[in-house]
C-alpha cells in the first residue's frame, strides 16, 4: 500500500511532510476532504467515506486526534485552522497534488461558541463563531472551486444545523447563543449562493443538518436530555447522507437544505420537480400581505 503524506501547521502555514520512500499516489478513486474530521460527526464521516472507497484527507486542529483517525482509517491527516486563508489554500493545493483532485468537500468544522445572552458575550468570542462556521467554509469552498469548475465535477456539503431555522419564542434557547444560530443560517444561504454561481458547471453544493448528535459540543447544552436515547440522532445518519450526496443522486437539488434524520432524502431524486416547483428545502421568509391584497 502506498503511504500517504501528512500535514502539520507551522505558524500561519500548513506544511507537508512525506517520507523519502513515499511514491506519488496515482489513483482513480474519488478524493474527499473533510474538515473537523478528528472527532464527533466529522470522524464518523471520514470513516464512512474511507470505507466507501474514497481517498480521504481529514482536516482539523488537533494533531493527536487526527493521528488516531488516520491510523484507523488510512486517511491523510491535515492539521489545519480553517480560518487561516493561506493555510487553507496551501492544504488544498497539496492534497490535490498528492492525492488527486478533490471530488467531495465536507465543511464540517464548527464551534458552538458562548451560550450567554448577546449583550453579555465578548465580541471577539461572538465573532469567532462566524470565523469558524462561515469564514472557514467560505475559504475551503474558495480553494476547491476553481479546480472543480474547471474539471466540471465536484460536490460540496456544508454542515449546518436546525438552529438556523427553529422557532425562537420569548424564552431564549438554553445554551445556544445568537452567534451559533446566525452563523448556521448564514451557512445555509451561503450554500445556496454558491450553488447558483456554479449552476451548469457540473458542481453541486448542499447544506445539511445532522440533527442533534451526542458530541462534546452538545454535552452542556442538552445535559438534561443526555440519557434520553430517543432525543439523539446517530452521526451515522449524517455519514449516510454525505455518502449519498457524493453519488450525485441529488445533484438536481443543488443549493437545498437536507436534514439527515427528519427528511426522507433517499426519495428526493424522484421528487425533484415538485421540490423545485414548490421551492422546498430552502431558507425563506414567510411574508404577510397585511390583509389588504385584493
Amino acid at each position: 500500500m502506498v503511504a500517504r503524506p501528512s500535514f502539520r501547521s507551522a505558524g500561519d502555514r500548513c506544511e507537508l511532510f512525506v517520507a523519502a520512500t513515499v511514491r506519488p499516489m496515482s489513483s482513480q478513486l474519488p478524493v474527499a476532504l473533510v474538515t473537523g474530521g478528528s472527532r464527533g460527526i466529522g470522524e464518523v464521516v471520514v470513516r464512512r467515506l474511507a470505507g466507501a472507497g474514497y481517498v480521504v484527507a481529514a482536516a482539523a486542529r488537533s494533531a493527536q486526534e487526527l493521528a488516531s483517525v488516520a491510523a484507523a482509517t488510512g486517511a491523510t491527516a491535515v492539521v489545519l485552522d480553517v480560518t487561516d486563508a493561506a493555510a487553507v489554500s496551501a492544504a488544498v493545493g497539496r492534497v490535490e497534488a498528492e492525492l488527486g483532485p478533490i471530488d467531495l468537500l465536507v465543511n464540517n468544522a464548527g464551534v458552538a461558541g458562548p451560550g450567554a445572552l448577546t449583550w453579555q458575550v465578548d465580541p471577539r468570542s461572538w465573532w469567532q463563531v462566524f470565523e469558524v462556521n462561515v469564514l472557514g467554509a467560505f475559504l475551503c469552498c474558495r480553494a476547491v472551486l476553481p479546480a472543480m469548475t474547471a474539471r466540471g465535477v465536484g460536490r460540496i456539503v456544508n454542515v449546518s444545523s436546525n438552529a438556523a431555522f427553529f422557532r425562537v419564542d420569548d424564552a431564549p434557547p438554553t445554551g445556544i447563543g445568537s452567534a451559533y444560530m446566525a452563523s448556521k443560517a448564514a451557512l445555509v444561504r451561503f450554500t445556496e449562493a454558491v450553488a447558483s454561481e456554479v449552476a451548469g458547471s457540473g458542481v453541486s453544493a448542499f447544506s445539511i443538518s445532522p440533527g442533534t448528535v451526542k458530541t462534546g459540543m452538545t454535552r452542556e447544552v442538552f445535559a438534561e436530555e443526555w440519557d434520553d436515547e430517543q432525543f439523539w440522532a446517530s452521526p451515522e445518519l449524517t455519514a449516510d447522507l454525505v455518502e449519498f450526496l457524493g453519488t450525485g443522486a441529488l445533484d438536481a437539488l443543488s443549493g437545498r437544505y437536507l436534514h439527515a434524520r427528519n427528511d426522507r432524502w433517499r426519495l428526493f431524486a424522484e421528487q425533484t420537480d415538485q421540490i423545485r416547483a414548490d421551492d422546498l428545502l430552502a431558507l425563506r421568509l414567510r411574508q404577510h400581505d397585511g390583509g389588504g391584497r385584493s
